[in-house]
Formats: C-alpha cells, structure tokens, sequence
C-alpha cells in the first residue's frame, strides 16, 4: 500500500524510506522545508538523511495532480489532498483569504502523509457490543483523538457487517458509505481501493448531510455509515435518517464519553437516544486500543452500562 504514495516522491527520498526496513508500520511521512524528512511509527520516529525543498514539496503536489494543480485546488485549499489507497496529505503553507474563505496555499512549506491501513479483524472486538441480534445493529458511535485509528476500525465494521458475520449469526446487510474526504473507501475513477465488502454502496466527495440525505432517499439501506461528524449539518442529517429506521454507525474526535456529551451538536443525538453504543477508542497499547464501550438503554445518561 505505502508504494501508492512513495511513486509521487522524489527517487533518492523513496530509496531512503524503503531502506528502513520497518516501513510495514509507517504511521506518518512528515516532509519539511530544509529540514530532514522524519517517519513516525507508533513507538518510534527515523531521521533520514534527505533534506526536503519546497520544489520537491510542490514536485509532490505536481505528481499528485498529474501535472494539473488545478484539479486539486479545492482539496489544497481543505488542507489535504488523499491519493489512492486512502492516505491523507496535509499540507501547511500561506492562506490566501477573500471573504473569509481560504481561496488558496501558497508557498507550501511542509506535509503530513497519513498512511493508510486495512486491518482485516480490527473490529473484532467490538463487533458483538455493535450487534443487537441477527438483523439489527446498535447505532453505534466511535470516538478517539485524532490517529487513534477510528478509521480503521470503522472500515473493518462496514467490511464485516455488509458480508455478514457467521459465528454471531449476523446476515450481511445494505451498508451506504458517505465518504467524504476519501478515506473510508479511496473510491478512484469508481474502483474502491479499499475492503469494504459485498453489499456496500459508496457516496465520495459530497458533504456528510448531504450524502446521507441521498443514501437514504435513494438506495434502500439498512446501515449508513461515516466518519468525523459534528457539524450542525450533519446533526440535522442524521435526525432526519433516523426516521427512516435505517441503522447508522459513525465516528467523531473525542477523547471520552463526557467529551462527546461536552460537544452541543452531538449530545443532542445522545440525549434524543439516537445511540445505543459509545466506543471509546485511544492509541496506549497502540493505535486501537479500545479504552471503553458504553451501551446506552435509555435516553441520554439513564440507563448506561460500561462493557469495559
């Protein structure tokens, strides 16, 4: 998966990264103006030798555009372009602003290549806390700070629950994807990079709210699943799904369940009973590490039970 993104980089930097040897476990590929690029990795961080310039930062970005950086001047201007395989290229330089919108980055300085990972089995653990019986699911919310591997989880969770889990007696259901920045599937020229299993329709490059409006309009699911909300839009998104009975597994940073109750968009959803279990996701024991699973009985704080 990691040669998805090292064929944009210059050669003598992929020779480099590729003489590590533990590039299996690359976490983060940080890339900075004259400074040496440095791989993180979950315990540790390498130096290399190679010191970065902000040609081979725009080089990068040349390579990513296939020569046309217009083409991705709306995701330079989000932050972050993703590539093939779902890795996520942030990108930090000079905001230009026009009525307070960022309209472009310029003089772009560093990178932070995100390094995607299918972990087939990640959601083992949790599977029998999302599962209710052999048709239902609990609607479930993942949470965890940033690179705690919400992501991961959530994609191995759509995998099994579109293909069915056997020895829970869970038939495979209709899952729809809302995946916005790409990640989730890193759906490329309509291909799916990534897993996510047999019944699964996926929705890319659309706002949460209004994916999941047209997932449910349209397409006759049982599951609809993204990740990251908490934008008022997406609240209201939700609240009109539920309705319509369709299940809904989706994820948001937070570092605990009272976080999750601390934030005025999504507490409501709490509190309207709309989840039925809170997985609390941190990176201790590495990236995954579940640190509490929380079913929910009754509306709001009533009636919780901690699992672990």
């Amino acid at each position: 998966m990691i040669e998805n993104v090292l064929k944009y980089f210059p050669v003598e930097l992929q020779r480099q990264i590729l003489n590590t040897k533990v590039n299996d476990n690359l976490k983060e590929i940080r890339i900075r103006a004259y400074q040496k690029v440095c791989l993180e990795y979950y315990n540790l961080e390498v130096f290399l030798e190679y010191v970065s310039t902000t040609t081979d930062i725009l080089n990068i970005l040349v390579n990513i555009s296939k020569n046309s950086i217009y083409a991705i001047q709306n995701d330079i201007n989000n932050g972050f372009v993703v590539v093939p395989g779902g890795h996520r290229i942030g990108i930090c330089g000079e905001a230009v602003i026009s009525n307070g919108r960022i309209i472009n980055v310029k003089n772009i300085n560093s990178m932070n290549i995100r390094i995607s990972t299918q972990v087939f089995g990640a959601a083992n653990k949790i599977l029998p806390y999302v599962i209710k019986n052999s048709k239902t699911i609990r609607n479930t919310l993942i949470v965890s700070p940033p690179g705690c591997g919400k992501t991961t989880i959530l994609r191995d969770l759509i995998r099994q629950l579109s293909n069915g889990v056997e020895n829970l007696n869970f038939k495979g259901k209709n899952i729809g994807v809302v995946d916005e920045r790409g990640e989730i599937a890193s759906v490329y020229f309509g291909k799916s990079g990534l897993d996510l299993g047999k019944r699964t329709d996926v929705m890319s490059n659309c706002s949460k709210s209004t994916g999941i409006d047209m997932l449910v309009r349209s397409m006759g699911l049982d599951i609809i699943a993204t990740d990251e909300i908490g934008q008022k839009e997406d609240i209201e998104a939700i609240l009109r799904a539920s309705l319509s009975g369709v299940g809904m597994i989706f994820t948001m940073h937070a570092s605990s369940v009272e976080d999750v109750y601390q934030n005025k968009n999504v507490s409501c959803l709490l509190n309207d009973g709309i989840f039925e279990c809170i997985v609390v996701l941190s990176n201790k024991n590495g990236a995954g590490t579940i640190e509490n699973i929380k079913l929910v009985k009754n509306l709001g704080k009533e009636g919780e039970c901690d699992c672990i």
